[in-house]
């Protein structure tokens, strides 16, 4: 994963989120697109958990969850965020996740922005990691098509091309193709979030902007560039290796 100077306490403050009121607003979208039951799980793992912009939902909707996350500034911040028992705060790289941790039975991942910073080769064991464990997951990456990603990119002076630009190469094929190389199954996908996320984030205060944010949401088929997001959603192949 992505070295500590990148992902210091001082930068990305666009990802800092005092409450999640946008993390479960993502989630509501999700539960749309994921042909799943998730109250089913009694444990949700997040990897690269980052800031907790997104982990307010699952400590919502899961007994039990553990975020991991390798930046020792970042898991300061998780562990002010989610000071809660049934909340565990992993600060390990996902090489030494596995290598330490027994999966939990009744389990499923969940992914948010991960991808794009992880090489070809850490996808690719990442994904293997998954089929062995025979758990499904979840993976919410920035949507390659949508130009409003790349002047985000230009305006926001956090966010480094370098550490982003392999987004632009996660299309709905490339990603396919490499869950299936490891085992995995595409078992849903789809687009969400039609409005910037620092948009949405300020009008899910009020009750009108959020009706309105919901109406959007119908029209990602026919402007699916604009979905800020896509998402897969991933289950172990029936022919893949144990």
């Amino acid at each position: 994963m992505e070295n500590s100077t990148y992902f210091a306490h001082d930068t990305h403050k666009y990802m800092y989120c005092t409450d999640g009121v946008f993390s479960e607003y993502v989630f509501s979208l999700i539960k749309t697109i994921v042909p799943d039951n998730f109250s089913r799980y009694e444990q949700v793992y997040e990897m690269g958990a980052g800031m907790g912009r997104f982990s307010f939902a699952l400590v919502k909707n899961f007994p039990r969850v553990s975020l991991i996350e390798p930046s020792a500034s970042y898991a300061r911040v998780l562990k002010q965020l989610f000071d809660a028992q049934q909340v565990s705060i992993m600060n390990m790289t996902m090489e030494e996740f596995f290598k330490k941790t027994v999966i939990a039975p009744h389990a499923i991942f969940f992914n948010f922005h991960l991808l794009h910073h992880l090489s070809p080769a850490q996808r690719t064991e990442y994904f293997s990691y998954l089929s062995r464990a025979r758990v499904p997951a979840v993976f919410l990456e920035p949507n390659p098509w949508n130009p409003l990603i790349v002047f985000q990119l230009i305006i926001n002076p956090d966010m480094r091309m370098k550490n982003e630009w392999q987004y632009l190469t996660l299309t709905r094929k490339q990603l396919s193709r490499e869950f299936h190389a490891a085992g995995l199954s595409v078992a849903a996908y789809g687009k969400l979030c039609q409005v910037p996320p620092p948009i949405t984030k300020r009008a899910l205060k009020l009750a009108v902007c959020k009706r309105s944010l919901l109406f959007l949401e119908h029209s990602k088929h026919l402007l699916p560039f604009f979905s800020s997001y896509h998402l897969f959603y991933t289950t172990p192949s029936h022919h893949a290796v144990s």
